[in-house]
């Protein structure tokens, strides 16, 4: 468990390192005007998953609400052909979310995932970096284990769980650190004259948990729900992740 000094020492460093990005920004205010993206808005189409039917989903009205109007975004739902859901949040718990969003000219596109996250009521339980490789290539991308509680019509509260991966492309790296990305920012705008349009990809595998489960049972349904969504990242990153190899569509 974090000691309230490690907290204050992660506070401090993160207060050091915004002071530095504000007075860069006064100093350097028109560097690198020329925008640069290692990201583009593809992934697989409706029937290219594999046992899966895709579907597009919309942008939500608090994303156009929060979000520059240049900024892109390409949301999928990849759900199971076998699945018998009946809604879309049963479709959803049984499929794959995946979505990309890329930042416009204007950089409070992008923000900490947590954000978005404990505003939808989820709580994050587990953290973890994983290494994860497309041929001879390897890359980082952040896990989040996260929870929370979904009252049902009836009454009745059920707890969720779910693999929440995420990692931030930008025009010529990659990393799964927001720390790493905004001093990336900063080195890249003041010595390699780069803006770095960052692109942020995060998919998304809900563990399937049942009332009376035992503690064994979870812990191998949260196994699979992580290998689902770490299966896809493998698979697909290539189609939308430059450095992958993926192209600027026509």
């Amino acid at each position: 468990m974090m000691t309230t000094k490690h907290a204050a020492v992660r506070s401090g460093v993160a207060l050091l390192l915004a002071s530095l990005t504000i007075a860069l920004c006064v100093c350097f205010p028109n560097a690198a005007e020329n925008s640069a993206a290692g990201m583009i808005l593809k992934l697989p189409g409706r029937d290219a998953v594999s046992g899966h039917v895709g579907f597009t989903r919309p942008v939500t009205k608090e994303e156009k609400k929060w979000l520059p109007e240049d900024t892109g975004i390409l949301k999928m739902l990849y759900v199971p052909r076998e699945s018998k859901a009946s809604n879309e949040t049963e479709a959803t718990e049984a499929g794959i979310s995946a979505s990309l969003i890329l930042s416009g000219t204007d950089r409070r596109s992008l923000h900490r995932p947590e954000v978005c996250l404990r505003a939808q009521g989820w709580r994050i339980a587990g953290k973890e970096v994983v290494d994860v490789s497309v041929g001879d290539q390897k890359f980082r991308v952040t896990d989040f284990t996260i929870v929370r509680k979904l009252n049902e019509k009836d009454g009745v509260i059920r707890n969720i769980r779910a693999h929440y991966f995420y990692w931030w492309i930008g025009a010529k790296r990659s990393t799964p650190s927001d720390f790493e990305r905004i001093l990336f920012t900063v080195l890249d705008n003041m010595f390699k004259n780069i803006n770095n349009r960052w692109g942020y990809p995060s998919v998304m595998v809900y563990a399937e948990l049942e009332e009376g489960m035992t503690l064994e049972e979870i812990q191998e349904s949260d196994k699979k729900a992580r290998e689902r969504a770490l299966n896809f990242v493998r698979q697909y990153a290539p189609m939308f992740q430059k450095s992958l190899g993926a192209t600027d569509a026509e």
